[in-house]
């Protein structure tokens, strides 16, 4: 069975990096739980999903080139007066602006 330092050496060679920057929090969880393989192989797994995830939603707001201060909250409604300012704030607070109460 392969030590630690064998494992993050494929795992870097493998571009794993989700799974490499948690592996030693997994095992030791996966030894205080008693989990089994298939318990630790999903959860590894999911670490590595999750921050493929991260990593591409960080590339798109990068390549978006969007400003950081600049939200809905902070919208200047006014340059457009055909914009329903209370609309899209009711579609902001999750509330169905076509149901009316």
């Amino acid at each position: 069975m392969a030590n630690a330092a064998e494992l993050k050496t494929l795992l870097k060679a493998l571009k794993l990096s989700g799974i490499l920057d948690h592996l030693d929090v997994r095992l030791m969880e996966a030894q205080s739980n008693d989990l089994s393989f298939s318990e630790l192989l999903a959860m590894i797994l999911t670490d590595e999903m999750e921050a493929r995830r991260n990593r591409k939603l960080q590339r798109l707001i990068k390549r978006a080139h969007l400003d950081p201060g600049k939200t809905l909250e902070s919208f200047d409604y006014s340059f457009n007066p055909s914009t329903n300012a209370v609309h899209i704030r009711e579609l902001l607070c999750g509330a169905d602006p076509d149901r009316v109460g």
